[in-house]
């Protein structure tokens, strides 16, 4: 009973101090909040969707990759305002949970080990049915920064967001067609979409680009572009999306049908090479379809069939065969048995040569080159001195980690270096004569 008592006492000193605290000094409005969140994802709920009503409770996902680590986590809200952080959608390993309570538009994230000596919370407000963290958030053992500056544009600030998955049936990648421009057009959690225009030729870049937020009502769908006005668009019996689309900055929009990606999530290239040195490419498409190259002795074979993936199981059926072969697929590694033969497939995006500089003064670089056999080899050198400092080679491995997917480099010699797999390369630490270095290693 003093326990319980002593949680309401906290909570209310602690909403007290919220309230005194977004009084004081730079506090910025709810209004200033969303035009600033707008600003960041490009993708802000519009005065329409923010009057539908959306509840608190429900799941959110948090990625945290615009403020300095390749990470996306869950936070789930349930009716009586109890939440849990979680690594997983299944909430089966909690990373702190609690209660929130309200303060007119603050929000306040109490943990279940909070005291009153030693407090542990997150304040956040609602902006449409996203959360928009205005403190650090406690997640494990780490202490996560609510705003960041961009590394390259100290103008722009990162936030930290909770987006809930709303009209959740919808998300996926859709493709659009027309004679000279292809589209791909991505929905995804918080009602944000991203929409990328390229020429049919395949020739160039995207050349138009567009962001904004989303909604669905009977069997509508409804999208705002940043700076514009909401366009109305429709659903499909068989959940094909019309919308009308700039193919480039500037043009008339045009009436374009998108229809979902089955796979998207799954697609890319894999490359595996087995102690025989025969070459494996494995590649998933974004409709259920594969295609496998195999070269061995200056000779290459084709498999092609379908492929469908749940949770980490993968199985592909060939063409004209009727039983599938069934492997894993877990972030950066697929294993699987074609033709009889067991094979090991890195991800595209951990083959090939990286490089890149220490975070810090020192001229110091690093080449390091990572081999479908699962072999690597590092060279570090010292370019104001032309000096190489380090030389080695070695295996690798990739696992899944508590905050993201590590890669490990065991040389021949015995030495063992770790590093961290983001989206934008390697962070690797490199331990040179008795002092660790850090470098953020890209192709």
């Amino acid at each position: 009973m003093r326990r319980k008592l002593g949680r309401i006492a906290l909570v209310v000193f602690l909403l007290g101090l919220v309230s005194l605290l977004s009084a004081c000094g730079k506090s910025e409005t709810p209004q200033q909040v969303a035009e600033e969140v707008q600003q960041e994802t490009a993708a802000a709920v519009t005065a329409e969707a923010e009057t539908e009503g959306f509840e608190l409770p429900g799941d959110y996902v948090i990625d945290i990759t615009n403020l300095g680590m390749a990470l996306q986590f869950y936070l789930r809200i349930d009716e009586d305002n109890s939440f849990m952080l979680s690594p997983n959608r299944q909430f089966s390993d909690s990373r702190g949970d609690g209660t929130i309570g309200q303060l007119e538009d603050t929000y306040l994230m109490i943990y279940s080990d909070s005291t009153q000596e030693s407090s542990k919370t997150a304040t956040f407000e609602r902006i449409g049915p996203n959360l928009v963290f205005r403190s650090t958030l406690p997640y494990g053992s780490a202490n996560i920064s609510f705003e960041v500056e961009d590394a390259e544009n100290p103008e722009i600030i990162h936030r930290l967001i909770a987006n809930k998955f709303v009209y959740e049936d919808y998300y996926g990648t859709y493709f659009g067609f027309q004679t000279d421009y292809h589209y791909v057009l991505m929905l995804g959690p918080g009602g944000q979409y991203r929409l990328n225009g390229s020429l049919a030729s395949g020739e160039e870049l995207p050349v138009y680009e567009e962001e904004g937020s989303f909604r669905v009502a009977d069997r509508k769908i409804m999208i705002t572009p940043q700076g514009e006005e909401e366009l109305s668009g429709s659903i499909s019996a068989d959940g094909a999306l019309e919308l009308e689309v700039k193919p480039e900055a500037g043009a008339e929009r045009i009436k374009t049908l998108f229809r979902m990606a089955t796979t998207a999530e799954h697609a890319g290239t894999w490359h595996a090479q087995n102690e025989e040195g025969a070459m494996a490419a494995l590649s998933l498409d974004f409709f259920g379809g594969y295609s496998l190259t195999v070269t061995a002795d200056g000779k290459s074979t084709v498999e092609e069939g379908s492929f469908a993936v749940a949770q980490n199981s993968i199985t592909f059926t060939a063409e004209k065969e009727q039983e599938p072969v069934t492997g894993t697929k877990a972030g950066y590694i697929l294993e699987a048995a074609f033709a009889g033969v067991d094979w090991l497939f890195y991800d595209e995006s951990v083959q090939g040569q990286f490089s890149g500089g220490t975070m810090v003064s020192e001229a110091y670089r690093a080449a390091l080159e990572l081999n479908a056999d699962g072999s690597f080899a590092l060279v570090i050198a010292d370019e104001e001195n032309d000096a190489e400092l380090v030389k080695e080679d070695g295996t690798f491995s990739i696992t899944a980690g508590p905050m993201s997917y590590m890669i490990t480099l065991n040389s021949k010699d015995g030495k063992t270096r770790v590093g961290a797999v983001w989206p934008s390369g390697l962070n690797m630490t490199f331990d040179i004569a008795g002092t660790d270095y850090s470098f953020l290693l890209t192709k």
